[in-house]
């Protein structure tokens, strides 16, 4: 009996290790706490190489690069994931058919939207974003609109393979190369004796995008389905369109808010008292300093949020309220005890942290002043995973919509008033209301006794 028992168990495991969704969600978790661990690094350089001013200039564009790619690619990819998955066996071919056309469609609008950024760059820098000095930026991360899109769409396709590890290591790879070229012009700019430019930072991410995208069009060759004859019908750029459409106004609506707020900060400060220099330096060493430091223990909610939309999918559709309501206590106590005690820590050691790591005092009152955001912010990725599990994902766009709405509030009512505190408030205040709204969703499964 026991060595049936023994038998059984290994058969369990084995299960579990050939178990495409086990195995893909530990290397997208794994790429993706390695990827952050790089990334966090890579700010503490830049913001040695790069002024705080400097920061805030990279900031200023950032928001532009994702209202683009949420309008290229967003939708389009789950799409190809959605439409891949459902084309098993004999119809290998016609997945594969999807993903020609969902990327055919994500160039053609990658290509427009880059040659609207490239040839209106003069006009978008110093009339919507209000910053001159971020044209060649704007022109050099055109380039990798197309880029971006062929490595997303085909990252789609693997995904609706269950062959995540793919995705993952193309996402490492962008970041490697990304740090790497950025590395290799700042020391290249040290033996020519010349400054390093801040247009090294798009340079590195152009790299990137190219370098992934080669990466992952390379494992597309060496894939057995482009063995299968390729089906192209006439209703797949229809069909492709149709899922993608709402997926991406989604997206385009929160990037294009997000923009508004992000370029509309250094202006309300300006309006506060502060010079432009003082404004930009002030949102560089938030963008490239202290949120980031904030953001990084979220790698591990981020991995555990990544884990329970399978869990709470399969729990939904068996019935199993008990399980949800166990998965929401369990893990919303985790997070927010995981926040206490990072709130704490930075609290603490926001001096030391902002003095050792950055070199700049503002940064650790910025430091000091976001720590009482992590209980609500490492909690609300792991509740909003949970809903996306229940399949409420057009309420979480309600609820994020009216987090960022309310933060966009205070940029234009508080900031001009407090400063950039007031800027703080508002994510704060923000960040509890999404809280909220989401434990009101889920209030049919939380155990309030």
């Amino acid at each position: 009996m026991k060595q049936k028992n023994t038998i059984v168990s290994g058969f369990r495991i084995k299960n579990v290790v050939k178990n495409p969704i086990i195995i893909g969600t530990f290397f997208l978790t794994s790429s993706g706490l390695i990827t952050k661990l790089i990334g966090f690094f890579y700010r503490i350089f830049l913001s040695r190489i790069f002024q705080e001013e400097g920061l805030g200039i990279i900031g200023l564009v950032s928001p532009v690069i994702i209202l683009a790619h949420s309008i290229c690619s967003a939708g389009i990819q789950n799409a190809i994931t959605r439409y891949v998955a459902a084309s098993r066996g004999e119809k290998e071919g016609e997945g594969f058919g999807y993903l020609i056309v969902g990327i055919f469609i994500s160039v053609a609008l990658s290509l427009f939207t880059a040659w609207l950024v490239f040839v209106n760059a003069n006009y978008i820098a110093l009339h919507i974003i209000g910053e001159l000095r971020c044209v060649p930026l704007l022109r050099i991360s055109a380039l990798s609109f197309p880029l971006a899109t062929i490595h997303c769409c085909i990252n789609g396709y693997f995904y609706g393979k269950k062959r995540a590890a793919v995705p993952a290591a193309s996402m490492l790879v962008e970041q490697l190369t990304r740090v790497f070229c950025v590395y290799f012009l700042y020391q290249l700019s040290l033996k020519l004796g010349a400054n390093a430019s801040i247009s090294f930072v798009c340079i590195g991410m152009l790299a990137g995008e190219f370098t992934s995208a080669i990466f992952s069009c390379i494992f597309l060759a060496l894939t057995p389905a482009n063995t299968h004859k390729i089906c192209i019908c006439k209703n797949m750029c229809g069909n492709i369109i149709s899922l993608a459409f709402p997926i991406s106004l989604n997206r385009v609506c929160i990037s294009f808010i997000s923009t508004i707020e992000t370029l509309q900060i250094p202006k309300q400060l300006i309006n506060s008292g502060l010079s432009l220099s003082d404004s930009l330096s002030v949102y560089g060493v938030f963008s490239g300093m202290a949120f980031p430091l904030i953001m990084f223990p979220s790698a591990l909610t981020g991995a555990v949020s990544s884990l329970l939309l399978p869990s709470v999918s399969e729990a939904q559709i068996s019935g199993n309220n008990r399980r949800i309501k166990r998965l929401i206590c369990i893990t919303s106590a985790f997070c927010f005890a995981l926040g206490i005690g990072c709130m704490i820590f930075f609290w603490i050691f926001a001096d030391l942290l902002g003095t050792y790591l950055f070199a700049s005092p503002v940064a650790a009152s910025q430091i000091r002043a976001l720590s009482f955001v992590c209980p609500f912010l490492y909690m609300s990725g792991a509740l909003c995973s949970i809903l996306h599990g229940l399949g409420k994902t057009g309420i979480t766009f309600l609820f994020n919509l009216s987090s960022i709405l309310l933060r966009l509030l205070f940029v234009f009512i508080a900031v001009p008033a407090f400063g950039f505190s007031g800027y703080l408030y508002g994510i704060l205040f923000s960040q509890i209301l999404f809280d909220l709204l989401i434990i009101l969703a889920l209030k049919k499964y939380i155990i309030y006794n």
